[in-house]
């Protein structure tokens, strides 16, 4: 395993205690766990929980987020990239 994927993974692993164990994503499908069945993830309410935690470090959250996005490639190969990154990466800014 190479270092990026290494961390994403353990991005990924501590997700629930980020979220308070709430709306935490289902994998490797990547829906979210709280709402309605086969809402992508990140959920809305997730992505506030997720802006909370990391306050006014933008770029802390958007790192964080990026080391999910290597994760969420590798585990959903048929969904475009451009798509992934959209929604794992692209709403933090």
């Amino acid at each position: 395993m190479d270092a990026r994927s290494a961390q994403g993974q353990r991005a990924a692993a501590v997700l629930a205690s980020r979220l308070d164990d709430q709306h935490i994503p289902r994998r490797p499908e990547w829906t979210c766990r709280s709402c309605e069945q086969d809402t992508p993830w990140p959920c809305a309410p997730a992505r506030v929980r997720l802006s909370e935690a990391y306050g006014q470090d933008r770029i802390g959250l958007s790192m964080y987020l990026g080391s999910l996005h290597a994760v969420v490639v590798t585990e959903l190969p048929a969904v475009a990239a451009g798509e992934l990154f959209e929604r794992f990466v692209g709403w933090a800014r």
